[in-house]
């Protein structure tokens, strides 16, 4: 089934196919990242400044984790609805896609898909940052254990 789909692809739209809203995809994801880190660091300290000291340093980074992805997808959503967009209906200009998702949608596009990226994104945010400051705890070296701050 992926063998036909991309030989679909090929037939209509040759290689340019397979890199349909590339741009797009740089456009959100970039983004994404750079803020969904931001916000991580900047839940993480203030959570540690308002919680008591006692609560276990990686339940804070977890909700730290999954408050900046939800964070991050609130700001990111419309151009990741325009992304999506670009790819799915085969659209080739972004204004073009932007036009019409606004004269289809007025206002409702900044939230169109919205719930379903909310949700992948605390599942995905809680998941990465429980394994990405597990890891980080079991590969510091023994004789340094006691010199991290976590």
């Amino acid at each position: 089934m992926t063998i036909d789909i991309t030989q679909i692809i090929y037939k209509n739209d040759g290689i340019r196919g397979f890199y349909r809203g590339y741009l797009a995809s740089v456009c959100t994801y970039v983004p994404n990242s750079a803020l969904w880190w931001t916000f991580y660091h900047f839940y993480q300290d203030e959570l540690f400044h308002i919680l008591p000291s006692n609560i276990s340093h990686l339940l804070v980074q977890c909700v730290a984790g999954t408050l900046g992805g939800f964070t991050t997808t609130l700001i990111t959503n419309p151009m990741d609805t325009i992304r999506a967009r670009l790819q799915v209906e085969r659209t080739n200009s972004f204004f073009n896609t932007l036009r019409g998702l606004w004269s289809e949608e007025g206002m409702w596009m900044f939230s169109k898909g919205l719930s379903a990226r909310l949700v992948q994104s605390v599942c995905f945010s809680f998941s990465i940052i429980l394994g990405y400051e597990t890891i980080k705890r079991i590969s510091v070296k023994e004789e340094y254990k006691n010199k991290v701050k976590w």
